[in-house]
């Protein structure tokens, strides 16, 4: 039983993506994406811990809304303002929570995770934002 959660888990994530690149529902493709998804190699790794797992799936899914908000207020911004930050890192231990940090992170418009910094705890992110008016006064 252990193994078999997983293993659905991660049919049905490859099926649905399947799905969105066909873009057909039909059986035979369902099928077809079925197959494929059975015989593509799994990835070996240690068990998430589900409470950082369900953590980071909610950070990132509360990323999505933010991500719309922040792209109507850079269309309506006149001016744009670089600037690099930091954010504290999840376990580099586990690559799923790294590959949810960074999409999170990179989902926002002109954001992107530069690299690590603080021995691995913290991400350098180079962002634009909108430039407030106290950017703009010389």
């Amino acid at each position: 039983m252990r193994r078999l959660l997983p293993l659905l888990l991660s049919t049905a994530f490859r099926l649905a993506l399947w799905c969105l690149l066909t873009s057909d529902l039909s059986r035979l493709n369902l099928l077809i994406g079925l197959v494929v998804a059975l015989l593509l190699p799994r990835a070996r790794s240690r068990p998430l811990p589900v409470r950082v797992l369900l953590k980071a799936t909610v950070r990132g899914l509360l990323a999505i809304p933010q991500a719309f908000a922040e792209a109507l207020r850079l269309v309506m911004a006149p001016a744009m303002v670089e600037r690099e930050d930091s954010e504290p890192a999840t376990d580099r231990a586990l690559p799923l929570l790294v590959f949810l940090d960074v999409f999170r992170i990179t989902l926002t418009p002109f954001t992107i995770v530069l690299g690590l910094e603080d021995g691995g705890r913290r991400y350098r992110i180079h962002t634009l934002t909108p430039a407030s008016k106290e950017d703009s006064e010389p």
